[in-house]
Formats: structure tokens, sequence, C-alpha cells
């Protein structure tokens, strides 16, 4: 592709980038970022999910302002953290999938934070996906490192739990130290395979399930285009290690690891409360991606970048800020959080190449947006030339898929395979595709064209180099790499 500038007046039906207006009313002197692995938005109560997944984010979205049409720009791990702490896509940092390290050059939301004086903490359920410099401008990096010495088996990730004692223990030396502005990190691993939530969380769920009707959750699943009743184990389901029975059995084990989860950090959350740090912090709440849950044949993510692995939630929370608010009415994306933080704590970033996400702050004022709505574009994972083996499994797809949506359509565009385009207003889940509709041919074609155009000017001058080999082993351990 040829490189040059991205115009970011490339229009589709008003998708013109606009100027933030508005800050909150307090600078905090806090950051809490917190990321939930493979959590996709329509699995929390929030979003009118029927069974009570997330009574903590549930809060934090009631008391502050949920975007309900957030998406990520990956469906894999860290190359969609790289976008959150960059403001840049995939095909730009170079980051396009777990094997890979996001260059040195690259100003991250932890650097930009720790140049201005604040002490940064980052804690990590899991290894590698999480390693590779996305790590960087952070004074403390915690990861889980996957045991293989374990009798019995490998330990893949640490439990929320952990994650969450551990930082509750930063907290407390910082302050003790005089350390209270500070960004700290906590991402949690447990809605990701292997799905092992807590007897005691499954049966809740489960009861919950059968409070609210054992049919009415199966039809709901399969409203979604989720299988309810197949088997997992075959190909079209890897991704499942750990997780037997059915669809709907994975799945209601699933909420239960959401749920767990949710427990853990509103534990951290009760703390910053008892001990009056929340009244000056900010808290981010996300997922780095969602999960297909047998949707289109699949039950992971990675390999496909629908909505199921796509639609995020997003929510920011600060004490004495306008709450209660949801905005739907446009869609917004991962990379938006880098230049919203930098609008409200006072900062300048110093990217090496022009950022791609804009500021939410209006949002959090409680202003209503004027323009007609912006557009979230997305990539699947790519691997170049995959091995023989990556090409013999069930969650490899060769060629390079994107996506551009906005709040009514979708377009999928393959490289090396059929391109799909599906009318969101209708079809949320991407269940009929409309690419040979004639009544839809102009947006369509619109919306192709404008992606072409986007991947053909972006500006990327950067390779990602590889992780090392003992890290590319931790990788395989947690299914990512065959």
């Amino acid at each position: 592709m040829r490189r040059g500038v991205f115009v970011a007046s490339l229009a589709l039906s008003g998708l013109v980038a606009a100027c933030s207006a508005g800050t909150p009313k307090a600078v905090p002197q806090r950051l809490v970022l917190i990321t939930v692995d493979t959590l996709r938005a329509d699995h929390m109560s929030s979003f009118g999910y029927p069974i009570t997944t997330t009574p903590f984010l549930d809060r934090l979205a009631a008391e502050g302002t949920l975007f309900t049409r957030a998406y990520a720009q990956s469906a894999t791990t860290k190359p969609s953290h790289s976008s959150i702490f960059t403001s840049l896509y995939p095909v730009q940092h170079g980051v396009r999938n777990n094997g890979l390290i996001l260059d040195e050059e690259f100003e991250t939301l932890a650097e930009m934070l720790a140049a201005a004086g604040y002490a940064t903490a980052a804690f990590v359920s899991t290894d590698v996906p999480l390693g590779g410099n996305v790590g960087q401008g952070f004074e403390v990096w915690d990861q889980h490192r996957v045991d293989r010495d374990l009798e019995g088996g490998r330990s893949l990730y640490r439990a929320a739990g952990d994650t969450v004692d551990r930082a509750l223990a930063w907290v407390d030396e910082a302050v003790e130290r005089g350390q209270e502005r500070f960004l700290l990190w906590v991402h949690v691993y447990d809605p990701h395979k292997p799905l092992q939530p807590p007897a005691e969380v499954l049966e809740e769920v489960e009861d919950m399930i059968a409070e609210h009707g054992e049919q009415a959750y199966r039809d709901l699943l399969v409203s979604r285009g989720i299988p309810a009743d197949n088997r997992l184990g075959t190909a079209r389901t890897a991704g499942t290690a750990g997780t037997a029975g059915t669809a709907r059995t994975a799945v209601a084990a699933y909420d239960a690891e959401i749920l767990y989860a949710d427990r853990q950090l509103a534990r951290l959350f009760a703390h910053l409360d008892a001990t009056g740090l929340n009244d000056e912090t900010l808290w981010i709440a996300t997922s780095d991606h969602g999960q297909g849950l047998g949707a289109h044949d699949w039950f992971g993510h990675s390999k496909q970048i629908y909505n199921a692995q796509l639609w995020v939630p997003l929510v920011f929370w600060q004490a004495g800020v306008a709450g209660g608010i949801r905005v739907g009415e446009r869609v917004v994306q991962h990379v938006d959080v880098l230049p919203t933080v930098a609008e409200i704590f006072g900062l300048t970033p110093n990217q090496i190449m022009p950022m791609q996400g804009q500021s939410l702050t209006r949002y959090l004022d409680g202003e209503r947006s004027r323009d007609a709505g912006w557009f979230a574009f997305a990539e699947r994972s790519y691997y170049g030339n995959a091995s023989e083996r990556r090409q013999q499994r069930g969650n490899y797809e060769p060629g390079e898929r994107y996506s551009l949506q906005d709040t009514e359509y979708k377009y999928l565009l393959h490289l090396e395979g059929d391109d799909e385009f599906y009318d969101l207003r209708n079809d949320p889940y991407e269940l009929v595709d409309m690419i040979a509709s004639p009544e839809l041919a102009g947006r369509r074609d619109q919306m192709r064209d404008v992606l072409a155009s986007m991947l053909q000017n972006m500006p990327s001058e950067h390779e990602a180099q590889a992780v090392s080999p003992e890290d590319i082993e931790r990788l395989r351990d947690l299914g990512y790499i065959q």
C-alpha cells in the first residue's frame, strides 16, 4: 500500500472529525484504567443483558458516562491495547498480532502521564499478550508468568482476585510514600479461555438463568446467532479449551467469569472510596475485545471482526462530574481514550504520527454532538506468511480483513475473500449479508471506497519486531500461536 498522510476530512455521510468543547470540572489526581479481557458489551447488565453479570461496572455506568456504541480496533489482545495506549490503528503502530512488539518510538498513555509527574503501575493477569512494550511508561509492571512446573498442568493466568490484591497493596504503598498522583492499570483475564469460574459463582449464574427462564435464555442466544445446543470441540468452536458441553453451558461459564471479575474490581473501587482517593480519581473501564460465543461458527475472537468481537463497554466515572449519561447517537473507538485523557489532564501528546482518536470530553459534561456521527475502524490479526500448522487449524483464515462502521451500516473488506456489508439498524448481530442488495448499493459503495482510501493513505512507517522464542512458547500455551 502507498503510505501518505491520512486526511481526517474523509467524509462518510457527515462523518467529519470535530473539535471537542468543554472539560470535566476538576483535573483528576489519579487515573484508574480497568480492562476486562474478552468482555463483549452485550453481556453487561447495563446493556440489557438479563443475567446480572456486572453490578459494579453497571454502577460506574449509571453514575458516569456510558458509551453504548464503542468498538475495539482489533479483536486481539496486544494490538487492541496498543491502540488504546497510542491512539493509532494496528496497521499504523505495527502490532498486528500478539507475537509482535510495540516500537519504543511511540508515546503511550503511560509515558504521557509519567512525564507529567504521575506514578505509574500496571497489574495484569496474563503473560506476554500484554508484554512486548505495551508496558512502556509503567514504573511498576506486575504480570503473571505462565508456570509450566505446576503439577497437573499450567497456570495460564492468575485470577482477578489475586491481581486486585496486588494492585491494592501498591496503592497503599504509594500513599505511604506520598505518591497520590498516579496512573493505575488493572487488566483481568477471567472471561478468556479456559473458562473456569468459581463453582459458587457459576451456581449463582445458573440460578439467575433459571429465574429468567431456561428457554428464554436459549432463545436470546439464538437471536444473537449463537446455536445454544451445538456441542463444542470442533474446529468451528476452537478456542474453548477447558470448557465442555454445549454453547449454552459455555456461555453460562463465560457469564460467571464476568461476574467473578466484576466483584473483584468492586473491591478496588471500595478501597479507594474508603481511603478518600476516589474523590479526585478518573475511572475508565473497557475491554480489549469481545467474544464470538458460537456466532458465525466461531466461539473465540482474533479470527473474526464481527461486532461480537469488537463491541466493547466504555465507561468514564469521576466524582463531582455529571453522571447518568448514555451516549448512543454516535460510534466511538478505543483510539479515542488517549485524546480524552490528555484533554482531561491538560496534557499535550507527543505522538510520532497523527493520532486517530477524538476527545470525548464534551459527552462527559452532558453535551450532545451536533455532528452526524463518526466511524469506527478495525482490522483482524494479520500473520503474513502463516505456517502450515496454523493454516491447518480452525482459527486461521488467510488474508487481511478490515471493517468500517457507523451507527447504521458496516462494511467488511477482505483482501483474499468475499467482502460483506450489514445493515446494523435491522441486523445488529450481522446475521444477513447485504452485499448484493441493490437498495443499499449506494451506501455500500461509499463505505467501501472510504475504507479503501483510508488504508491507502494511512501513515505507517513502522514494522514491529517479533517477541522472543521464550515468549512465543508462552503465547502457544495461551492458545494464541499454534
